[in-house]
């Protein structure tokens, strides 16, 4: 249980690095200094992915990925007053929107009853190949294009720009399995157990790992 709760602790630390990084990258501009702009890109790509790998490790995923939505919420409430200089203002729907996510998020986590299971590679191998899993990644893949078309051909405005690049990289971010599948033959490694049987001999743990490595960087 204390693991499962540092793995929460880790979660939300994670996310508020997410949302620190981002905003030293908008302040840099202003403030003309790109160190905060490297320091930011150092955060986002590695510390904080880093830090998130490490709360997949010690939780389950359906605790820890909620926790993700911490990034919103944080950045919700301190924006209009880090970054005040864009103007941004937390009205009545602002407020209820942090409320719905912080309640969902907090309630996912606290009371979700999920077995762990020891993941073999067979056994992600078996569960990545099923249809649905097939279907939810071309689906996913489509969106994505669809998106980068639009974009590179200029037909979204700045506000149908800002949301396809918000749900493009939430939903990339929900990728999370990946890393989960790799840490667990990981452990299984580590710890000796059969989970890991023959797993270094086939592709899938590389795949795992760079898609682990290349989700959180979006």
């Amino acid at each position: 249980a204390m693991l499962v709760v540092l793995g929460v602790v880790l979660g939300v630390v994670s996310a508020i690095l997410g949302t620190a990084s981002k905003q030293m990258i908008a302040a840099s501009e202003h403030y003309e200094r790109p160190s905060l702009s490297f320091l930011g890109f150092f955060l986002n790509i590695a510390v904080g992915p880093l830090v998130n790998m490490m709360a997949y490790a010690l939780a389950p995923q359906v605790v820890i990925a909620p926790l993700s939505c911490v990034d919103v919420v944080v950045n919700a409430l301190t924006a209009p007053k880090t970054l005040w200089w864009q103007g941004e203002i937390l009205t009545k729907a602002h407020w209820f929107g942090v409320l719905c996510v912080t309640l969902g998020a907090v309630g996912t986590s606290l009371f979700v009853q999920v077995p762990e299971k020891e993941w073999s590679v067979y056994d992600i191998e078996e569960h990545l190949l099923r249809p649905a899993s097939i279907v939810f990644v071309a689906v996913e893949l489509a969106a994505l294009v669809v998106v980068l078309v639009l974009m590179c051909r200029k037909m979204l405005g700045a506000t149908a720009r800002g949301l396809a690049l918000g749900c493009t990289s939430g939903a990339l971010m929900g990728n999370m399995f990946f890393a989960k599948a790799f840490l667990s033959i990981v452990e299984g490694s580590i710890d000796g157990s059969g989970a890991a049987d023959g797993a270094w001999r086939r592709a899938t743990p590389y795949l795992l790992g760079a898609c682990a490595v290349l989700v959180p960087l979006r």
